[in-house]
């Protein structure tokens, strides 16, 4: 009982610093669109109402309210949402390469991504740039469309024996085999080589677990030092995910490179 107590009186005084130091530099800070109310440390006080993954309609309803511009905190980290075609264009075109770099990642987009190590999340630099040239270079260019051809049937023929499995006579729910097609498409072209069904299966169900229940961990992000100890089983639910994710995925990843 006096441990709890202690904790929380911690993270009260905490808090009560925090909120102070926040007020003696919001003067002297960069000024940023206006947005909902915010608690220092925790963020915009909308996230107590709505739930974290609810930001579209919740950007929608700001936009309404405050015009073009608003600003919402996830725990200290502001993000920026412009609606305005002509000011999009005016930030991301005219004044460019002050808006090329990205912000720091939130705290569990920083893991999930590793540091960043992704071109979705990357900064701006040579890691950015080399995972842009793979890319574009590897995948979307358009001469290698044709290289992606016994793939393409190989999936193809993945579909139509799931399709003749089901029978002509019974109604089928097709989404789910089009959505098993196209992961084994995307699988062997992230690994370079066909894996076997169970090894697919495996790929996806550590893949969707993550996605599904990603709006349980938002949660974390908030307060993310202590939110690991008031948040506990929250967290040791993650850290087990991400674990199912690195087994499944280092022996294929080894693998890959051990051909090379």
């Amino acid at each position: 009982m006096e441990t709890w107590f202690l904790m929380a009186v911690t993270l009260c005084v905490a808090a009560l610093i925090n909120s102070l130091l926040g007020l003696l530099s919001a003067s002297s800070g960069p000024k940023i669109p206006p947005g909902p109310m915010t608690i220092p440390a925790l963020g915009s006080i909308t996230w107590i109402r709505k739930d974290f993954f609810d930001v579209e309609s919740m950007i929608r309803s700001l936009h309404a309210k405050l015009g073009p511009i608003v600003a919402l905190h996830i725990g200290s980290y502001p993000m920026i949402y412009i609606s305005s075609h002509s000011l999009a264009h005016q930030a991301l075109i005219r004044n460019g390469a002050i808006f090329a770099d990205r912000p720091p990642a939130i705290p569990l987009v920083k893991i999930i991504s590793c540091n960043q190590h992704s071109i979705s999340s990357a900064s701006c630099g040579p890691m950015w740039r080399t995972l842009r040239r793979n890319l574009t270079a590897g995948i979307l260019h358009p001469t290698r469309v044709k290289s992606f051809s016994r793939a393409r049937r190989w999936v193809l023929g993945i579909l139509l024996d799931q399709l003749r499995a089901a029978g002509p006579s019974t109604a089928m729910q097709v989404a789910g085999h089009f959505r098993y097609a196209v992961f084994c498409l995307q699988v062997l072209m992230c690994f370079g080589d066909r894996l076997e069904e169970r090894q697919i299966k495996d790929v996806q169900a550590v893949q969707t677990a993550l996605l599904l229940r990603a709006p349980r961990f938002a949660i974390l992000n908030f307060l993310p030092s202590i939110g690991k100890i008031l948040f506990r089983r929250q967290w040791d639910e993650f850290q087990k995910l991400l674990r199912n994710q690195e087994n499944v995925f280092l022996p294929l990843i080894r693998a890959r490179s051990a051909i090379r």
